[in-house]
Order: structure tokens, then sequence, then C-alpha cells
């Protein structure tokens, strides 16, 4: 394995990092928070557990870039889930957050870093792996369309003591998926006091409005051990900034049933909605407890459950549309003034885990863990019909259901040796690991899929589900699972009292992919001791989710053909290795390969001051990839002859394209000691990166015809990852504590970015940079009741909105900002919080 990795350009390098951790046997139960003193406070003196076997004392020691994030910080932003308040406190991060539409009622963006997608960046909650979302982000941010994402929004904040996050490749220290970095959330881990909150807040238009309860208690367990319970609960409406609908409605409209008095001016559906989706019945527990056994030996366990209804609505259909008037006298009755279908989404997610822990650092250390968890998402259509049922048929029915479930076991040993001349015991770590995944689709209703009793070709009434969702047939209905076994081996140690060195080593084996090895190098020296360089070396990996492996749906319509015969034409999401795949140059998917670079440098000039800045480059073979929508004569000939020549518009997983992302990082912090007027902190973090396409291949079809990658992957995908995300960020953050007090000033700027035509240069779009501002102010009520505070804020306080759309004719211009606009889509939201602490 050794041999393998040295082959690799990493040791040709001279600039090494790290290793470490692997998988951070007690990451939240050996966790442990000092109090900072006045000198060094803004070191954040909260032991800093990933990204290295050995806790450092703070992110500035650690030998990789590390952010440590509060849940004070957290709730500063006004953010209603954890996915949002991470967004606005990293400079990495640019995703959007306010997607609209039916597709923004799947899975949101979740956290992306670097410019690459959310499921390049592993998520870890107290050291452990968490399982993946059933369903894959449909939304084509900047590489992100087609990633199968950890959904993060389901972590109550209430339930977060902090946020570790590792900007750096850690696929050797963590396995699959840690290819841009990690996120790793430590849970409360309290044994007494709680707290309780409700916070309301809503857009300026009015629109938007967030209710939310929020609360948390700690009991003691015997042996001075903990039992920390919180939960979060709330809904969202529907959020809106959009244009007016210009087309004409009623033009050509000859629909006997329609209501009379209507006209495109007096029409409800002239200011039809289409902006963020409405979210239902939201909450989301946790649980987090050790109880010891012994002076050394514990068992811990914690578990989250979240559930989530969100509604997201699609695209309206005008009534004097050809398609519609077409689908027979059941349509028209039905929907005479045409119809917004709605997506629903339900999602409900699990996750437990237990171990046991044994023994100390300096005799060895040894943990024992397995996990469990499940994400199902459900879909169903509202506003739907199958003309072919007739008028009376069902509008509501379900249209399938995605299940995606994990189960993670390990063992690892963790022990400090002396060793020779170095300045500090080597840490050796060790441990194997096991997962089981599987992936399940499971049918939506008949009426979904199927030709009803009213079904008839020379009324073309159309058979399948109208709307964005594609349903789940009994013909796709199938599961598929893997077995992945690991081990890992890693060393750290002071090679001088200023050099710190580390190499981690990875195996793994794949029953779907094989096996891969990978490694990891880091060296840390402190040139001075207020200067310290710092750098990295790593390779990584990433598999195909098995969502992406075997996601497959599909929509159909019955349609008049050029020869004047009537059919049904499908648009399907075929499986990558698929037999219908294969026709248009699909083949099975391959593990994405990186290759990791980074130099970084420390600088402590003060007590109260540092900064750090750190460059990367990050190479990324077989990037997994959904294509665009095939459609024309590549498919039409393609599938010529064979049972799939109903099918007209295909889309499929691939590797077709390698990257490249270069980037620079940079933050700084500063306390001022104020003394009678308070204490203020100031940081500031900038982060810029530029992706390329260094390579593209062409498909190969079964017929040994190629299909360009242009044309499966468009100018329109290949910007998307080029120029999809804001080409750089600043976060500047100002934050005054005096007396009962606190002020949190805060501003982002996004740099500009383009979204490109799939075909046409000259409709490409470039949306300049943009601000935003946020307030925050709170006042701790004790006088008055202790444990009482007031909060009001204002996000986006100036009220800021991004470069509009260019105008189009698509949907009458209706959308009026880019759906890849970080955030400020929907103008200023301000909220109101009132809390307790006990």
């Amino acid at each position: 394995m050794l041999k393998k990795f040295i082959k690799k350009p990493v040791l040709t390098s001279s600039v090494f990092v790290l290793s470490a951790l692997s998988s951070a046997i007690t990451l939240a139960n050996d966790t442990q928070t000092t109090v900072a003193s006045d000198e060094d406070a803004i070191t954040l003196s909260t032991v800093v557990v990933t990204g290295s076997r050995r806790a450092v004392n703070s992110h500035l020691d650690s030998p990789a870039p590390v952010d440590v994030i509060s849940q004070e910080e957290l709730l500063q932003t006004g953010a209603a889930d954890l996915a949002r308040a991470l967004v606005s406190l990293s400079a990495s991060a640019s995703l959007p957050t306010t997607p609209g539409g039916g597709f923004a009622s799947a899975t949101p963006p979740s956290f992306a870093l670097r410019g690459l997608a959310a499921d390049q960046t592993l998520i870890l909650v107290n050291g452990k792996r968490r399982h993946n979302s059933a369903y894959f982000t449909r939304q084509g941010y900047a590489g992100g369309r087609g990633a199968a994402v950890v959904d993060i929004s389901l972590i109550p904040v209430s339930a977060i003591q902090r946020v570790e996050i590792l900007r750096d490749g850690a696929a050797a220290q963590y396995g699959s998926d840690a290819i841009a970095g990690v996120v790793n959330i430590i849970l409360k881990s309290e044994d007494q006091g709680g707290g309780i909150s409700y916070s309301y807040g809503e857009y300026r238009r009015g629109d938007g409005e967030q209710n939310a309860i929020n609360g948390w208690k700690g009991f003691a367990l015997p042996n001075d051990g903990f039992l920390t319970v919180a939960f979060n609960a709330g809904d969202r409406g529907y959020a809106d900034n959009t244009n007016i609908d210009n087309r004409n409605f009623y033009a050509g409209y000859s629909n006997p049933y329609a209501t009379p008095q209507y006209n495109n001016d007096t029409t409800p559906y002239r200011d039809w909605s289409f902006g963020a989706p409405k979210i239902k019945d939201q909450y989301n527990v946790s649980v987090n407890a050790e109880l010891p056994v012994s002076d050394t030996d514990a068992l811990y366990g914690f578990a989250t459950y979240g559930h989530r209804v969100t509604f997201g609505r699609n695209f309206y259909e005008l009534p004097n549309n050809s398609a519609l008037l077409n689908r027979s006298q059941y349509y028209l009755e039905r929907y005479p003034d045409g119809r917004i279908p709605i997506s629903e989404v339900t999602v409900d997610d699990f996750d437990l885990t237990a171990g046991y822990k044994s023994g100390t650092q300096k005799e060895g250390k040894f943990d024992v863990f397995a996990n469990f968890g499940r994400n199902n998402h459900s879909t169903r259509n509202l506003n739907g019909i199958n003309p072919s049922y007739g008028s009376e048929g069902p509008s509501e029915y379900f249209t399938g259901e995605n299940i995606f479930s994990q189960y993670n076991a390990g063992a690892d040993y963790s022990r400090d040796f002396a060793v020779g001349n170095l300045a500090s015991p080597l840490t050796v770590s060790a441990g194997v690991a096991y997962r089981w995944e599987e992936y399940q689709q499971i049918a939506g209703d008949p009426v979904a899929y199927t030709r009803g009793p009213y079904y008839n070709p020379s009324q073309v009434s159309g058979v399948g589900v109208p709307g964005i969702y594609a349903g789940i047939t009994d013909q796709d209905e199938h599961s598929i699972e893997r077995n992945v076994i690991g081990a890992y081996l890693d060393f750290e140690a002071n090679i001088t009292e200023k050099l710190n060195a580390g190499l981690a080593l990875r195996a793994e084996d794949y029953s779907d992919f094989g096996s891969t090895y990978n490694g990891k190098l880091s060296l840390k020296y402190d040139i001075l001791p207020q200067l310290t360089i710092r750098s990295t070396a790593s390779t990584g990996y990433r598999a195909p989710s098995l969502v992406q492996l075997g996601y497959t749906a599909f929509s159909v319509q019955t349609t008049t053909f050029a020869d004047g015969s009537i059919g049904d034409v499908q648009q399907r999401t075929v499986l990558p290795g698929s037999e219908a795949a294969l026709l248009l140059g699909g083949v099975d998917l391959k593990p994405e390969e990186a290759t990791n670079y980074s130099l970084g440098f420390v600088w402590k000039p003060t007590q109260n001051t540092s900064a750090t800045v750190d460059i990367y480059q990050i190479d990324i073979d077989n990037r997994v990839l959904l294509s665009d929508n095939l459609i024309g004569d590549v498919v039409t000939n393609a599938f010529a002859g064979t049972p799939y020549s109903n099918i007209t518009n295909v889309a499929f997983f691939n590797n077709l394209l390698d990257t490249r992302t270069r980037g620079i990082e940079f933050t700084a912090k500063h306390r001022v000691d104020l003394q009678d007027y308070g204490q203020l902190n100031l940081s500031a973090s900038y982060g810029k990166n530029k992706n390329e396409i260094t390579a593209a291949r062409d498909a190969v079809t079964a017929a040994g015809d190629i299909i360009p990658s242009t044309s499966i992957a468009t100018r329109s995908t290949r910007g998307l990852i080029e120029e999809g995300s804001p080409k750089d960020k600043i976060i500047l953050n100002a934050n005054w504590h005096i007396n009962d007090w606190t002020l949190n000033l805060a501003g982002r700027r996004y740099g500009e970015f383009t979204s490109r035509n799939a075909t046409n240069p000259a409709q490409d779009q470039t949306y300049g940079a943009q601000w935003i501002a946020d307030i925050d102010v709170g006042y701790n009520a004790q006088r008055l009741i202790k444990g009482l505070k007031f909060n009001l804020g204002v996000v986006n306080v100036l009220d800021s909105y991004p470069d509009e759309n260019l105008p189009s004719t698509f949907n009458g211009g209706k959308t009026k900002y880019s759906f890849n606009s970080p955030e400020g889509a929907n103008g200023s939201y301000y909220y109101g919080r009132i809390s307790y602490d006990f």
C-alpha cells in the first residue's frame, strides 16, 4: 500500500502536513473545553479534535486549516438552520440559500467547501460518519447538480456545542467523500442546565414567515455521566420575489370550461408564486449521552431524528398551452384556467450511534462503536392529473419513495510511545471499519404511471404525471447495496520542538468498486514563536453514492408524432451502466480520485491577534456528474429498434470530466479590551478559488458511435463547474459585548458568477458582486429574570438584491433572479428571539 502511495506525485512535493485521526474514537466524548484567559481568548482555546489524532489546544495549532464555530456564532446569524448559518460564517462556502421552484422542495444544498460539490465534503457528528440523503440535489449550482448530500438542516442548532470545519483533503484519515474537507458537528455534553427559545421572522415584503421553538436540557447520569436532550420545531411560509408573468394567457383559447370573467388582467395566475418553498411540520430531536463504568471506561451514545414536509410550486401551465388543450376534455374540466403543479416532499431521518471506550492515551485507548442511519424521501404530486383516469380522477397521488440506509461499525486504537530522540511521544493510531449501505426505490401509485379506463388515443389522453418530479414505476422499483471494509494506520510526532510531522494511510475494499489506497503527509514547522508554516499533500477518493448508482425515474406524455400517429413518449433518468445508458455511451461509474496540495502560514503577533493564509490545489479525475437531458437524433438513433424507442429524453450519471481547483483562503481575528466599554472581537476572512475542466472524454455507444462530451455535459453544465459559483467571498464581523448588551455586525461580499447558455454564448450572463449586511442586538435581561434574553436582528439589513436575469420569454420572464444567486434574492429578513436559560 505504501509503495503504491509513494508512486503518486504527492511525495515529490516538499510540502507536507498532518496525519491523524481516522474515525476519531471519541471525538465528542473525549472533547473538553478549557476556559480562555483574557490574554489568549483570541486563540479560541477549545480543544480541536478534527484533523489530527491528537487533540490540539487551538485551531491555530492544527497542522491543517480548521475553523471552530460556536453555537453563539450560529445563533447570531439569524439563520433558521445549520446549513444556512455555516454559509454565512465560512468564506470557503458559497451555496445558493434561497432556491426556488419545485426543485427547492427536494434535498437542500447542504454545505460545500472550496467551490466543489456538497457530497465532496464529509459530514461527521461527534466524529462519526453521517448518512446521506436518499435523494440528490436537483438544483444546478456550481457542480452540485446530482450531488447526494448529507441533510444537515435536520440537526437542531440547539443540540450543537460547536462545529469544526477542516478545510483540507482528508480521505486517508476519514475515508470516502473527504475530498474538499470535513465538517464535524460536536453535540452538547451537559449534565445540568437547559434553555428554551422562540423566534419569529419574515421578509420585508411580509412573506416567508418563520416560526421556531428550540430547547435543550442536561441530565446527570451515575458516575459523573451526562444525558443531553435537544429539539427544535417550526415552519416556514412561501417566499416569492418574481416578475409578473407577461405571457398572453388566453390567446387562441377556446376552452368551454373556462372561467368567463378571467382575462389577462383579472386572472389570479398573473402573479403566480415561484419562490422559496413552504415548510410544514418540521421537527428535529437529538440525544447525546455518556455513562462511565470505571475511571477509564465508559459507554456512550447519541441519536437524532428529523421530520420535514416541504411544498414547492412548479411552473404555471397556461390554459391556452397546446399541450394541455390536446389532453382531452378531462384535463380541461379539471383545470380550465391552467394549473400550478405542487411537489410535496416528506423527509424522515433517523441516526443512532452506540459505543464503548476504554483506557488512556499513555497506556492505550480503545474504542468500539456501531451506528445506523436511514433517510426516507417520499414525494407526492398536488394539483395533478392523469387525464386517462377522467376528470374525477385523483389530483393528489404518491409518486414514489427513495430510502437510503447505512450501517457503520469500527474499532480504533491509539497510544503514545516514547521513541528515540523525538521531541514528543509518537502517537500511533490504527483501526478497522465496516460499512454497509442500501438504496431502495419504491413505486408510486399506479395512477402516476399507468393508463386509466378513459384512455383514448384519438383524444390524446395522456399517461403519466406532468410536473417537475418524475415518478417511480413498478418496473423501476428495486434496491442495491454495497459493503465496504477498511483499515487505517497513522502516526504523528514532534520530530523536534519546532517540527511536527504526520503520516496517514488507509486501505478500503468496496464490494462494487474493488480496492483503493490513499495516504496523507503533513508538516508543521514553527519558524518563530509567532510564525508557523504548515502544509499537506494527500490523495483522496469518493465512491459514487448508491443514490447516484441506483436512481431511476420517469415521466410520460402522450403526443402526436410527425407522421400523425399517437403514442406515449418518455423522459427517463436511467441507471449509469444499464442497457439503455450503454446505447448512449454510458458506462459503469468509477470512483472520483483526487490529489490535494496545500501550503499555509499561521501568524500570532500578539495574544489577541492571529492571521492565517492557505493556498491549495485539488485535482479530481472522473468527476461524477448528472448529464444534461439528451434529446433529438442522438437519442432516437441510438434507441431505434430497441425496447427504448419510445424514450425521447434521457439523463444519466457519468465520469466524463476531470477538474482542477486552485484557491487561497485568509482569516484574521483581533480582540480589543475596551475596559469599561466592554470587549470587541473583530474578524475577517476571504476565500477565492478557480475551477477548470482539465480533461473531457467523449462517450462511445454500444454501436461504436462517438457522442461528443459536449452533448452530454453542455456549455451550461461546464459553466456551472467553472463559473457557477462566486469567484470570491469576503466575510467581516464585529462583535461587541458591554454589560448586558451584545451587538453583532456582519458583512459578506460575494464575487461575480456566470450562467452559461447550453448552446448560445450570446445568451450567457455574468452577475455582478453583491454585499450583504446583517445586524443582531441582544439584551441579557438578568436584572428582570435570571436567564432571560432578547435578540432582534435583520439579515440583509440594506435590502440588497442580486442582479436581475436578462429579459426572457421562458415562463413569461417570471424568474427574476438566478437560482444560483448565493443569497439576498428575497431582500431583508427581520427576526426576533426570546430565550430563557436555566
